[in-house]
């Protein structure tokens, strides 16, 4: 493996333990008076000032056209849409299991071109989605020791952000700069985050001091931090082993989790989110083959 390659492995780790460790802190920050609508919101509108800057030295030149503005709005609709979602799922179920059932998003994807695009996803790709299903199926808790709306709006979470990931494969065509892109991004994310806290009464600035920490690290981290070095590591060892390596994603969350929230996985749940991940390496490997 060439040294490239390996600092964009190093990268895509990194990213992953980041955006899977994040969740659990934004969880904790629910104990001091935050919540999964305010937490989105900080999660927009916080790093917009660092991403001007960041646009300013890197791209001041650029001016995005209407189309593009437009685009980007669309994105950030799509994407905070999908934190919205996920980060309010926290209040009811683990982020570990929130966070397996978001990251079937690839499988939506693969769903999507397969009945609107007649793209037809083969047999690795099949598999993948049969048992993605069987695993969502074991988390669902019959019991009633799992509460069914975090299950909804963490499934939901996933499919904003395929439609995301679609919208965005079409931007790629012709790419803006990058932190002018996060920046629209995050604007858009930001207004649409007011409306639906304002609207709901969610948003609040009475947070304890440590709920700050965690709100502002969640922010930092996930915008600036993981954003940055995700696709650094794309560019170097490509989507798709990067979707390999971003499986890390849900098991880190799982694993903080435990440790930190004290949460509690029977064996039917842990299986659940086995064949979850098994079933998303499925897919990034059709990807991978299929580059190849």
């Amino acid at each position: 493996m060439k040294k490239n390659q390996i600092s964009g492995v190093i990268f895509v780790f990194l990213s992953a333990v980041i955006f899977g460790f994040t969740p659990v802190l934004a969880a904790i920050s629910y104990q001091g008076g935050n919540n999964g609508i305010n937490m989105a919101f900080l999660r927009s509108f916080l790093p917009i000032p660092v991403l001007l800057l960041l646009w300013f030295f890197t791209a001041r030149k650029s001016i995005p056209s209407r189309r593009q503005v437009g685009t980007g709005a669309i994105l950030g609709g799509l994407l905070f849409g999908c934190t919205l979602l996920l980060y309010s799922s926290y209040a009811y179920i683990s982020p570990g299991i929130a966070t397996t059932l978001h990251f079937m998003y690839p499988l939506y994807v693969v769903l999507f071109n397969a009945i609107f695009r007649r793209q037809k996803p083969g047999l690795i790709r099949i598999t993948g989605m049969v048992l993605g299903l069987i695993g969502a199926a074991l988390l669902v808790d019959l019991g009633g020791s799992t509460d069914p709306i975090g299950l909804i709006l963490a499934f939901l979470s996933g499919i904003f952000y395929a439609a995301y990931i679609l919208v965005l494969q079409k931007e790629s065509a012709s790419p803006m700069p990058l932190y002018q892109l996060m920046t629209i991004v995050s604007i858009s994310g930001a207004v649409l985050c007011a409306v639906v806290g304002l609207s709901m009464g969610k948003l609040t600035l009475a947070l304890t001091a440590p709920a700050w920490g965690y709100a502002v690290s969640v922010a930092m981290l996930t915008a600036i931090v993981g954003c940055v070095l995700f696709q650094a590591g794309v560019r170097r060892v490509g989507d798709a082993n990067a979707a390999i390596f971003s499986l890390l994603e849900p098991l880190t969350s799982i694993v903080f989790g435990v440790l930190l929230l004290h949460d509690l996985f029977s064996l039917q749940k842990g299986f659940g989110c086995a064949l979850i991940l098994l079933g998303l390496l499925c897919t990034s490997l059709a990807d991978l083959i299929k580059k190849k």
